[in-house]
């Protein structure tokens, strides 16, 4: 292991270390919990700094920014957190150890490519998904049905926690298109979740065509109770649609100059 691999997983031991952490901490307090979620951040961005040589590995790296950034959104809500809010703070605690368990040992045994390669790749597509309707297992054969492209899938607890900077990062980093199923309106257990979801697709979208990026990258799936099946046909008919646009690039400065205005 060189010293680039050595410090890329001294990065992600400190993040998975904050892993048990955070549960002891969610018996302490709130204030333990925004600690360690501040460490658990700062561990975060020095392991992105660390992994620009890995371009490869860019969709795994950024699932773990999304995973913490979306803890931190929850914190942020007033309130005390019920039970459901509770259980779906574990669950995110549980996926960022676990993506964390698969980087280590991805990058473990692979060494970097050249962006040369990035030209053989299939299309790209990230889902985010709202865990209370969907769960990994129904989106897991999505990239095989599609004839090998590539479906990176990221549950989160409401679709509503999407910030505009993750959808732009996940364009940033490879994706040439972004789906987020969200529930109907009228079951979103968060009551605004899937209506936010909703705004900040289209500001996303707004942007792009802005800044010359174009259109038709960003969708969002919205799955009623029990309609799993549905949901997943109209992402494969959104990933075709996508087959059909120019090549994606990379957006420029100008996004991360205009994100911040979007709610």
């Amino acid at each position: 292991m060189n010293k680039l691999d050595q410090s890329v997983d001294q990065h992600l031991k400190a993040i998975g270390a904050s892993c048990p952490r955070l549960l002891f901490a969610l018996q302490e307090s709130p204030e333990a919990v925004w600690g360690e979620i501040m460490r658990m951040e700062s561990a975060c961005q020095a392991f992105e700094k660390a992994c620009a040589g890995f371009h490869h590995e860019a969709a795994d790296v950024f699932e773990v920014t999304v995973l913490v950034g979306a803890l931190r959104a929850q914190m942020c809500q007033d309130g005390l957190m019920d039970y459901e809010e509770f259980a779906a703070f574990r669950q995110g605690v549980a996926a960022i150890q676990s993506c964390v368990d698969r980087l280590r040992n991805s990058f473990g045994r692979k060494s970097p490519r050249s962006n040369s390669a990035r030209s053989d790749r299939h299309l790209k597509t990230y889902v985010f998904y709202c865990s209370n309707h969907l769960d990994a297992g129904r989106l897991a054969g999505l990239g095989e049905e599609l004839g090998g492209e590539t479906v990176k899938t990221i549950g989160l607890p409401c679709s509503g926690k999407v910030d505009v900077p993750y959808l732009v990062k996940a364009l940033e980093t490879g994706a040439d298109g972004v789906a987020i199923v969200a529930c109907k309106k009228s079951e979103c257990r968060h009551f605004e979740g899937s209506a936010r979801a909703h705004k900040r697709a289209e500001a996303v979208e707004a942007l792009l065509e802005e800044i010359g990026f174009g259109k038709g990258r960003m969708t969002v799936v919205e799955c009623a109770k029990d309609g799993a099946g549905q949901a997943c046909e109209e992402i494969k008919r959104f990933i075709e649609q996508v087959k059909n646009l120019p090549p994606a690039g990379v957006p420029n400065a100008a996004v991360k100059q205009q994100e911040c205005v979007v709610a």
